[in-house]
């Protein structure tokens, strides 16, 4: 029996779910013994964001029309570059592989003791508890009836998932986060007005970059989404990120933000960057304020743009006036984190503005103001010596997730960008200390985000991970991907998900999913490290 389409065309457009619209394709190949047909589908939104300029509220077209013409031009060049797009992309994992590579053979986890290792101690919850020794000659325990993961039996700390290797590991962890994090941004043409700071510096031809919050909000350009984000595009183009930050700096330079810190995001509903005209964004005012200074002095470390740094100079300022003034006694302001509820004075949060007015002394510099630079310098290190004194236990092995509150702690990822970019405010021995305490608190996939809660973030997990010491470093790496690789959720990669059970996504009582969202960026913290050694000259 032969069966044929009918060139049916179904006008009745309708919605999913509603006498499920589905598209047919069928190609008579005649009669041979081999052959393929390429089909493309796509989808074409235009314009594709509405933009708040001086002259109103203006829709901005999609970039691809300064690049191809019209869309049935869009569509031929689309269809006809496969091949081209195919190599393309192939050369990227290829990059990325040799970068993996290159990374871990300067940053081994190296041997736990030089020692023949013990027979190592008897414990064991279960029923199918089991023993044995990982390649580095580390003994371990574990018992796949709890939650406690492989542990090492003289101290009963937590040590990464044995026998697999931490560079495939991280590889696979990159090559699922790349496409996922671009998959969240859109470039547009700018406006015809040639507003911003992108026309004053004679950049107008380059698109702006927009950033819709997938599936925690419906936000525009939020900047602490774009933040963790950012080291995706510090290793692959920094370029982007300045794209992406620009329609955020022409909204506050532009006179539609009344506040004297960083609005949180560009419009509360993409594609709308609308602004927020009353100031009435959610509140995280040291988040913003920290985040903005520290992506634009990430962005122009590398690439030593000292005239965008400059053209930003004022309101970087601003920024820095009210971390000043807040950075080290927060109050009950959010943290990125809000979705794991308000909490008084938070040690991650106050040491992230410690470290923005940190990269502002630097940034003062570039921008002829020594006078300035000193005052940030005294500052940051003046607040810093200050916050030891309220953040680190007395016991002197960890901070705490808030000021004094001893059975407390949580990742303190907001000292990475201070590692990234060189500034010396941070000691190595609070990296020392929080890298020997890590394993103290693990669980079977990974260390949780805070002590309030046993669920973790991914991208947060590794700007931790970047902090660390190799072998912490590699339980952190080590435990994500075995979340990745052994959970029962169904769903994309998530950046928000348990460190117990079955590592189901969310967090209880209220579930919280995060499904696909652009945060997976933060996974290439550990690339983004290395090339900013590499281009301070250093060695890894």
């Amino acid at each position: 029996m032969q069966h044929s389409l009918q060139n049916l065309v179904d006008a009745d457009f309708r919605p999913r779910a509603a006498r499920e619209p589905v598209f047919a394709y069928a190609h008579d190949f005649g009669r041979v013994s081999s052959a393929s047909v390429r089909y493309t589908i796509g989808s074409v939104q235009d314009p594709i964001v509405r933009y708040l300029t001086r002259q109103g509220v203006v829709p901005l077209q999609p970039w691809w029309r300064r690049c191809y013409g019209d869309i049935h031009q869009m569509i031929d060049f689309h269809f006809n570059d496969f091949d081209q797009t195919q190599l393309l992309a192939s050369q990227f994992e290829s990059q990325l592989n040799a970068n993996v590579d290159a990374y871990y053979s300067a940053n081994m986890a190296m041997t736990y003791r030089n020692s023949t290792p013990s027979k190592p101690t008897v414990y064991v919850n279960g029923t199918q508890g089991r023993n044995g020794t990982d390649q580095y000659g580390q003994d371990y325990i574990f018992d796949p009836d709890n939650s406690y993961g492989f542990l090492d039996p003289r101290n009963f700390s937590g040590i990464a998932v044995p026998d697999v290797q931490e560079a495939g590991v991280y590889y696979s962890i990159l090559a699922l986060s790349a496409r996922q994090v671009m998959g969240a941004y859109t470039l547009a043409i700018p406006p015809s007005s040639g507003e911003g700071s992108d026309a004053k510096n004679g950049n107008a031809t380059d698109p702006l970059m927009f950033q819709k919050e997938i599936s925690s909000n419906g936000n525009t350009n939020t900047v602490d989404v774009m933040y963790p984000a950012m080291p995706f595009f510090l290793y692959a183009n920094p370029n982007l990120l300045r794209y992406n930050l620009e329609p955020l700096y022409q909204n506050q330079e532009g006179g539609f933000y009344p506040n004297d810190y960083s609005m949180h995001d560009l419009g509360s509903h993409y594609p709308n960057a609308t602004g927020h005209v009353e100031g009435n964004d959610e509140y995280m005012p040291v988040e913003e304020s920290g985040n903005m200074i520290l992506m634009s002095y990430a962005y122009y470390t590398f690439t030593n743009d000292t005239a965008y740094l400059q053209s930003h100079y004022p309101i970087l300022r601003k920024f820095a006036s009210y971390l000043n003034l807040y950075s080290l006694s927060p109050g009950y302001q959010l943290s990125t984190d809000d979705f794991a509820g308000s909490l008084a004075n938070q040690t991650n949060l106050a040491i992230k503005g410690i470290v923005g007015i940190a990269a502002m002394s630097q940034i003062a510099l570039v921008c002829n103001d020594p006078d300035g630079a000193a005052q940030y310098s005294a500052t940051a290190s003046l607040y810093y010596k200050q916050w030891e004194n309220f953040a680190i236990d007395p016991s002197g092995t960890h901070t705490l997730l808030a000021y004094q509150w001893r059975s407390s702690y949580s990742l303190l990822y907001n000292i990475y960008p201070a590692l990234l970019l060189n500034l010396s405010v941070i000691p190595s021995s609070l990296y020392q200390m929080q890298s020997s305490f890590y394993p103290s608190v693990s669980q079977i996939y990974g260390i949780a985000l805070d002590s309030r809660h046993s669920y973790t973030k991914s991208d947060e997990s590794m700007w931790t991970a970047a902090t660390c010491e190799p072998e912490t470093r590699r339980l952190f790496v080590n435990g994500l991907g075995h979340w990745l690789n052994s959970t029962t959720t169904d769903g994309p990669f998530s950046d928000l998900f348990e460190t117990t059970g079955e590592g189901q996504y969310g967090g209880r009582p209220e579930v919280v999913e995060f499904r696909a969202r652009p945060v997976a960026g933060g996974h290439f913290s550990l690339l983004a490290l290395d090339k900013a050694r590499k281009l301070r000259g250093e060695g890894r």
